[in-house]
């Protein structure tokens, strides 16, 4: 490989020792982070966010890098309490080095009296309790942890999976996965297939279309997508259709009578054919088309005797 270098750089350059550039330990990711942060000021505001937003890798790309440049200590995270406002702060160091030093962990911070303005528990645990004369307030309750097994975009009591069927249910997980055909950004892994199927089947229970299904997710794409899953589940729950009427179906007489069954029954003759008081009109021949008529030859009415009638009619002039 022959490697093409400027003779001299006069402005606009970075220096970087080979020992961080050329760590085998390190995912070209996370060398081409550290590269990018050595070469900025010092005093600049970058994190995940950032580094995600205004560059091609995804935020989940980013933290990984991040996560594997702190557990090697080119990124060291500090965190302790302003001595002006006397919040919580973290800073963060980057070496060129690795920098493997331990630094504090502060536990929780709690609140005290507000007229004190002081904090029940310093950032480095240390507890004081002769501030209130007291023993410092308890921990809020912990926050409650999604189950991982529930349904993004899934409503209670909705396309709930004990009433699902195999066949819906794989034809849910096969419109999930032929979403990634569309857009390669949507391409889900097994877990997150399974846990849409049951938003998916609440779509196909309503009446959607496959095709319904897919332009609700599809249409409309940001142009960055952080969270294929989250994004598919919020669009199933947010473009939920209404459900559509049901139209009940009739089935006909078995004898070819034309009448419809009642509604419920599937097989059997109507009452007009059971009373023997029904009638085949025609038949088709479905082979060659040919139509039979069954119907009985019109009778026509008896004309009355007109002479007869009119003799009637002298003799009663008469008398």
């Amino acid at each position: 490989m022959q490697i093409h270098r400027i003779p001299k750089h006069e402005r606009d350059f970075v220096i970087i020792a080979n020992r961080a550039i050329q760590d085998p330990r390190m995912s070209h990711t996370a060398r081409g982070i550290l590269a990018l942060v050595l070469s900025l000021p010092n005093g600049v505001k970058e994190n995940v966010r950032t580094l995600s937003d205004n560059y091609p890798q995804g935020r989940g790309a980013v933290a990984k890098a991040v996560k594997e440049l702190r557990d090697l200590g080119y990124w060291v995270t500090k965190t302790g309490r302003d001595g002006e406002t006397n919040q919580i702060v973290s800073t963060v160091d980057v070496y060129e080095a690795p920098h493997l030093a331990s630094s504090p962990v502060p536990t929780r911070p709690v609140t005290a009296t507000s007229a004190t303005r002081n904090t029940g528990t310093s950032p480095y645990g240390e507890k004081d309790l002769s501030k209130d004369g007291d023993k410092n307030p308890p921990f809020p309750p912990a926050e409650p942890v999604q189950d991982e097994a529930a349904p993004f975009g899934a409503e209670e009591g909705e396309g709930s999976s004990d009433k699902q069927d195999d066949k819906q249910a794989a034809e849910a997980a096969r419109i999930l996965r032929r979403l990634a055909a569309f857009d390669a950004r949507l391409k889900l892994s097994d877990r997150h297939v399974s846990r849409l199927v049951p938003a998916v089947v609440d779509w196909l229970d309503r009446g959607a279309t496959i095709t319904e299904i897919t332009d609700a997710v599809t249409a409309g794409l940001p142009s960055k997508v952080y969270s294929a899953a989250k994004l598919i589940a919020d669009r199933l729950d947010r473009k939920r259709p209404e459900r559509k009427r049901a139209w009940k179906s009739y089935a006909e007489c078995a004898d070819r009578c034309g009448n419809l069954l009642p509604a419920g029954q599937d097989t059997g003759i109507c009452a007009e054919c059971a009373l023997g008081t029904g009638s085949i009109a025609f038949e088709i021949d479905c082979t060659t088309g040919e139509i039979t008529d069954h119907a009985p030859a019109p009778v026509a009415p008896a004309m009355p005797d007109v002479t007869s009638r009119a003799a009637e009619i002298r003799a009663l002039m008469r008398a």
